[in-house]
């Protein structure tokens, strides 16, 4: 007994496995090297290596840590048995796949000694041609690994910190059958709710962002530089449509503006992201700012940019947007027809209006080609190029849907006369093969579901890479991107080098496009033997009268590609029944409005912001879309109650008569054939003629009258309801008081007694002066006979 409880109190003595003795006394341990330190690869010169020719390969070691670390060399080696399929080089890449066969050192550099916290080392390990001799006669990829550690550790990969990555040889054998590869690039907008914005400052940044020099957008056009390559274009891109601010603002939001205290902070446009200065722990692989190192020669830069004090910047304005707009045209116009194809106006979301079943009349707006705003200058540029182009969100699309789509966007344009009928539809690969692991074959095949429509099959697994590769440069270099991807494109040519192949290259919308990797790749491109360029209008017109097939339903598959799927999986929808049924509403109170609006330049402008809100762009950006949809519902709606019934109270004192009520009108534009509608409440007074239509000008009031008849007498309560000949509903219904006082019977009483009155006046009059009486008679004029006598 004693000695199981001297064993017992010796084990409850023993510190635990999470925390050692030495733990307790010492603080926290120092991480090592490998923990902290990463080898980045940042380039590779020639891109596609060439036996018996010279190769650098540049980079930089960066302390991701809070330590300092002691790395004085750095090594290059690789493999002499190559990768020959894309699940190889998968592997490889993810350490699920060792070194096998002779290891060929490529060569060295001295670096360090010490790198510092947050700081980043470059390296140069410079390949002689002597070196590269012995490299593989036929195109292979070679595993490559780069390590660093202290003297004598980088050899042959087995330093500490290490980089794996690859290196693609072009071999000396000449390629008999290459790989067709075609490339399909979206330029589409972000969802950025900034660029419907009414306030030139925000829509201007947002427009920038969205299509200027630092944009996606001009990435692609700029960095990518391949013969073939398509652009599959959004044509709002190219209006930059600013819409109208409110015809109206009520005077409960006039009255919100702070006028005591501190300002509040101005919040940053949304779509917009600022930069903050990554921790010592977070350090980003993107920054190259020199900077010393405390007791060291050695040369080191900054992991991440330094902080700098915030510079005054100016805000962008509506000219700098046009002038984005016009560098994006002039590029657009200079690229050969069949390299251009036009999505609808806003990049609809067809999946979703095939679900909503949007009326045909409404949906042929929402997939015109010509964009609201749009003037004559660009109707030559939006006249070349496809217009029968539909990229679908749907992964997995089913037979079914598919010809919906295709009966709702053919329909819809036949019945608004706005473009051509379908002729092209994007879709996965995997919608032919069902197999994400499938080797490409045929890249356009016509469908069985839609007569006359061709599918373009996009490769799913490497359009994956080109959407990753931003996040792969960060965190292994722009080098080590570029070298995956095409690492990939020798593997797919590997596992057939020599059938007939096509492979279409579409990254997902929206993608990044870093500018140092698509800059590798493209010269890796041009120059790797195993790659033939062709355009994606090449492939749909090579399938016309190949075998037709019918979809298979299927989605990339993530037993596959894994993580990758993440990235072409489009997201959920903001459309919900319940949305979508309000933006059909929305769309039929536009109309409205246009009817009886003079100037309907704001209407159009907001129509633009309506179609906005069916694109696709939304996918999983719920918070972006509500923002948007709020703002052109309360445009939308404040013009509805800037013009209104003014409330009043009248007198009718008449059997029948006319009652004016006043319309009064705060919108800045004139109105013409309103109706009003005025019901009684109750029958004592009934209204015999509605008033006839109502025209308004700007900013002015009206009198209009209807006519009516008393029933009978006491107070009555009209509510007069102005609308528009469509039915939308302007204002709130007012109520008009009617105290009623018919004349009828009342008018003969008075009359009757104001006669009797009369009568009795004269009575009176004629009693109180009693009867008349007789004057004497008057004496002869000519005197008495007395007189006449004497």
């Amino acid at each position: 007994m004693l000695a199981l409880l001297a064993a017992l109190t010796a084990s409850s003595l023993q510190p635990g496995p999470s925390a050692s003795a030495a733990d307790l006394r010492q603080g926290p341990v120092a991480t090592s090297a490998a923990d902290d330190v990463a080898v980045v690869l940042d380039d590779v010169d020639p891109v596609v290596v060439t036996p018996g020719e010279a190769v650098t390969l540049t980079g930089r070691l960066i302390n991701r840590g809070e330590t300092s670390h002691r790395v004085t060399s750095l090594g290059a080696s690789v493999s002499s048995t190559g990768l020959t399929s894309r699940r190889q080089v998968s592997q490889w890449l993810d350490d699920g796949r060792d070194l096998d066969g002779p290891v060929l050192a490529l060569g060295d550099d001295d670096v360090g000694p010490v790198v510092a916290p947050s700081q980043a080392v470059p390296f140069q390990v410079e390949v002689p041609p002597e070196v590269t001799e012995d490299l593989p006669s036929a195109a292979q990829v070679l595993p490559l690994v780069i390590s660093a550690g202290e003297d004598g550790e980088a050899q042959e990969g087995a330093g500490p910190v290490r980089l794996r990555t690859t290196l693609v040889s072009a071999g000396t054998e000449e390629i008999q059958t290459p790989l067709d590869t075609s490339w399909v690039v979206p330029l589409t907008l972000p969802p950025d709710p900034d660029l419907l914005s009414p306030v030139e400052e925000v829509h201007a940044a947002a427009w920038l962002s969205a299509i200027g020099e630092d944009s996606a957008v001009t990435g692609w056009l700029d960095d990518l530089l391949l013969p073939g390559v398509t652009y599959v274009v959004d044509p709002a891109a190219l209006v930059g449509l600013r819409p109208a601010p409110p015809l109206f603002t009520p005077e409960a939001a006039q009255d919100t503006d702070p006028t005591e205290g501190d300002p509040a902070p101005t919040p940053a446009p949304e779509g917009t992201t600022a930069t903050p200065s990554a921790p010592a722990d977070a350090g980003s692989a993107t920054g190259t700012v020199p900077a010393p190192v405390p007791d060291d020669d050695a040369s080191t830069q900054s992991a991440t940019p330094e902080p700098t004090e915030d510079e005054p910047t100016t805000p962008a304005t509506a000219a700098d947007v046009e002038q984005a707009l016009g560098t994006l045209r002039t590029r657009l116009a200079g690229l050969p027809d069949d390299q251009v194809w036009w999505l609808p106006s806003n990049d609809p979301d067809l999946v979703q209006l095939t679900r909503h079943a949007v009326p045909p009349a409404q949906a042929g707006g929402l997939l015109a080609t010509s964009p609201v705003g749009a003037t004559d200058t660009l109707a030559p540029l939006l006249g070349t190029g496809r217009h029968d182009v539909a990229w679908p969100l749907a992964p997995s699309p089913s037979g079914d849907l598919m010809t919906r789509m295709v009966e709702l966007v053919d329909s819809a344009r036949e019945q608004d006369g706005t473009g051509e009928d379908l002729g092209v539809v994007i879709l996965p690969r995997e919608s032919f093969t069902a197999d994400s692991a499938a080797m490409p074959r045929r890249g356009a095949i016509p469908l069985q579901e839609a007569d006359g429509v061709t599918a373009l099959g996009v490769d799913s697994w490497t359009s994956a890479l080109v959407a990753q590769s931003q996040d792969v440069a960060e965190l292994r270099g722009s080098g080590a991107a570029a070298q995956q991807l095409l690492a990939h494109t020798l593997g797919t040519y590997l596992e057939a080098p020599g059938d007939p192949r096509e492979l279409v290259v579409a990254p997902p919308r929206p993608s990044p496009a870093p500018p140092e990797v698509l800059g590798q790749l493209s010269e890796g491109w041009r120059a790797a033997p195993w790659l033939r360029p062709v355009s994606a209008q090449d492939l749909v017109e090579g399938a016309q009268g190949s075998e037709a097939l019918r979809l298979t339903g299927e989605a990339p598959q993530e037993a596959v590609l894994g993580d990758l799927v993440d990235l072409l999986g489009p997201g959920q929808s903001p459309l919900t029944d319940e949305r979508a049924a309000a933006l059909g509403t929305t769309a039929q109170e536009l109309d409205d409005l246009e009817g009886v609006l003079r100037d309907t330049t704001a209407t159009q402008s907001w129509r633009s912001v309506l179609s906005a809100l069916w694109s696709g762009r939304w996918r999983s950006e719920e918070t972006g879309w509500t923002t948007a949809r709020s703002v052109l519902r309360e445009d939308v709606g404040s013009t509805r109650e800037g013009v209104a019934v003014r409330p009043s109270t009248v007198n009718f004192l008449t059997d029948q008569g006319e009652i004016n009520i006043t319309v009064v009108n705060e919108l800045g534009v004139a109105l013409d054939d309103l109706v009003l509608e005025v019901v009684a409440s109750n029958g004592r007074l009934q209204v015999i003629r509605q008033p006839d239509p109502v025209s308004i000008g700007a900013d002015s009031r009206a009198s209009v009258s209807f006519e009516a008849r008393s029933i009978t007498r006491g107070e009555t309560e009209l509510t007069a309801t102005l609308s528009t000949p469509g039915g939308t509903t302007l204002g709130e219904p007012v109520p008009i008081d009617v105290r009623v006082q018919p004349t009828g019977i009342w008018v003969y009483w008075v009359l009757g007694g104001l006669a009797g009155l009369v009568l009795v006046l004269g009575l009176a009059r004629a009693v109180r002066q009693g009867p008349r009486v007789s004057a004497p008679a008057a004496a002869p004029t000519g005197g008495s006979a007395d007189e006449e006598g004497r």
